[in-house]
Order: C-alpha cells, then structure tokens, then sequence
C-alpha cells in the first residue's frame, strides 16, 4: 500500500467517522486543541508520526470502537495502539480491517492454523481452487501436490522441514488437543513427509532460512515468512508472506 493510498483511506475513514457523529472539522480541531489547518493537515496524512494522546483523544472524540481506534492507528502511524484498560478487537469483525494494510499475501489463522481469513492477494495464490480462504494453512502447504510441487520451491527442506518442526511441537506442548494428531495421521501416509520426519528425528533441530523460494510472478522468487500476534487478537496470527528476503519489504506491515 502506497503512502498516498494509506493517506486517501484515513481521510476517508476520519471523514466518515466525523459525519456518524456530526462534528466539523472545525469543531473536532478546538477539541483537539488544533488550528483548523492543524487537523485538515492530520486528517490528510500529511502530519508525520502524529502522538498517541492526539489520536487517542480523536477515537475518544468521534466515539470509535476499538476495532476503530485500531483502523485510525494503522491508518496515521501504521503501528497497533497499546490496549485501553484490556479493551479488544470485536472479534472476526476485525479480521478484513487488519488485513487491509497489507500489500503482500496474508491471511489469519487461529491456533490449529485453520484460517480465518485472508487478502485479496492471498486468495489469489493457488492455494486451493478458485481462490477459496478457507482450510488449514499447514495442510495446504504440507499436503496439497500442486502447492508444494509448482508453488513452493525446495519444498522439503525450506518449508516442509519448519513446518513439520512446528506440528510436532505442537504434539509435544499439547498432547491432548486433537488437531496436531490428526494432521500427523495424513503426514504419516505421505511417503514424502515421512522421509522428511525420519531426518528432523536423527538431526538437530532446523533453524529455517528467512528467504524461501516461492515460485510466483508477482511475489516470487522468495518470499519470508512472516508470522505475527497482534496484541488484540489472543489465539491469533497473521502470517505474511513477504516478498524478498526482507520482513521491512515496502507494502507490508510488520506489528511492533
């Protein structure tokens, strides 16, 4: 996303959040303890890194939720904003709202990895057929033949070794929840997946390489795999990928 972009959503959102409640800029910019060209400027993107107290103030203001107050922080500063007295996203409400930020691939997952939901340009990769964001990620990338034959380059040891090291964790740190089991049960009938578990049991454990080939005309011909907790979201993460070998990569963002 595109500074003028990021700067065009936030008028549009401040403007529309003013409009629910009716107060003028004028009016919103003596609350603030603003000139009026003070807050025409803020409302613009055009104040750089504006403080937290000035947007908590204007979230308080307009009446936002927090889910809202979110939106604005991402909007103007493109970090979370600490949490208000524990105060948390609305739940599945919020999912579109935080991944409209991000440029490259992304989707949310939930503990067992199943998503939740993604982006426009997630549903795009070939993930499953017509663009679908719904299933579990790691079987996807574990289990799905064109997936893992066409899309992820030197599948077994960049992808399939890390995220058969994270499934089996899971089995260790969770004995008793069922998901890890039963993706094991796939994997155990996967000629492929059981000669990569023989070798993660012989040998240390892997440190994955933060570049992964990722054969995509758009994204390719690396990506980084980017996995992130917001803080308002428990049970909860955004995995991105992020083109190049570069997290900091122009377009996405990379929570505090």
């Amino acid at each position: 996303m595109t500074a003028v972009t990021t700067h065009s959503k936030l008028q549009t959102f401040l403007h529309q959040c003013r409009d629910r409640v009716g107060i003028s800029q004028k009016t919103l910019a003596e609350r603030l303890h603003l000139s009026p060209r003070g807050y025409w400027n803020l409302e613009r993107g055009r104040v750089q890194n504006p403080s937290a107290e000035v947007l908590d103030n204007l979230a308080a203001i307009l009446c936002l939720s927090a889910r809202e107050r979110w939106t604005l922080y991402m909007l103007a500063v493109r970090h979370e904003p600490l949490p208000l007295d524990g105060v948390a996203l609305e739940g599945a409400s919020a999912f579109s709202e935080l991944l409209s930020v991000q440029r490259c691939p992304a989707a949310i997952a939930d503990s067992t990895w199943q998503i939740v939901a993604c982006n426009d340009a997630y549903r795009e990769l070939p993930f499953e057929k017509e663009g679908s964001d719904r299933g579990n990620l790691m079987h996807h990338m574990l289990l799905t033949p064109h997936v893992r034959d066409s899309l992820l380059g030197s599948w077994e040891t960049a992808w399939a070794a890390p995220l058969l090291g994270e499934l089996r964790t899971a089995r260790e740190v969770h004995p008793g929840t069922a998901w890890p089991k039963q993706l094991l049960r796939h994997v155990g009938r996967d000629s492929r997946l059981r000669h990569t578990w023989r070798r993660l049991d012989a040998g240390p454990p892997l440190d994955p390489d933060a570049a992964r080939p990722f054969r995509h005309p758009l994204w390719g011909p690396w990506v980084t795999v980017l996995e992130t907790v917001p803080r308002y979201m428990p049970g909860y993460k955004i995995v991105s990928l992020v083109p190049g070998g570069d997290p900091a990569s122009p377009g996405c963002y990379r929570p505090a």
